[in-house]
């Protein structure tokens, strides 16, 4: 364990990317296997490569750039993931609707009948069944 830490020290290690990298290249492996696909099969090769040799680079301003650049991307697209996954998950409890002026999406618990609703955002007022 010792001789591992001083092999990796002065390294970049494992961040948010390289787990992107890692899982996609997993993912497609599962595919490529699927259908027999032997250039599917050559990309999670080269994928893999990439993760490993980000991991294992000494260059760390470079690496952490192309991480908060991936992150910069990423980001959006996960909040959006959560907010989805959240509303799912709220279905039976709350009705989710949008306004109609701003298009800003609000909620309200469910069986409550007609209700004035007002928007947080641009303080319209509207009613809504729920």
């Amino acid at each position: 364990m010792n001789r591992f830490k001083m092999f990796m020290m002065g390294r970049y290690g494992t961040d948010q990317l390289s787990m992107a990298i890692l899982i996609l290249g997993m993912i497609l492996s599962f595919i490529a296997n699927a259908v027999s696909s032997s250039i599917l099969t050559l990309i999670t090769y080269v994928l893999f490569a990439l993760c490993i040799y980000r991991m294992l680079s000494k260059n760390i301003a470079v690496r952490r750039k192309e991480n908060y650049k991936f992150l910069q991307v990423w980001e959006p697209i996960y909040a959006k993931l959560q907010s989805q996954y959240k509303m799912i998950k709220e279905r039976k409890t709350y009705k989710y609707f949008k306004c109609p002026n701003c298009k800003k999406v609000l909620r309200a618990p469910r069986g409550k009948g007609k209700i004035v609703v007002t928007c947080q955002e641009c303080k319209t007022k509207f009613i809504k069944q729920v």
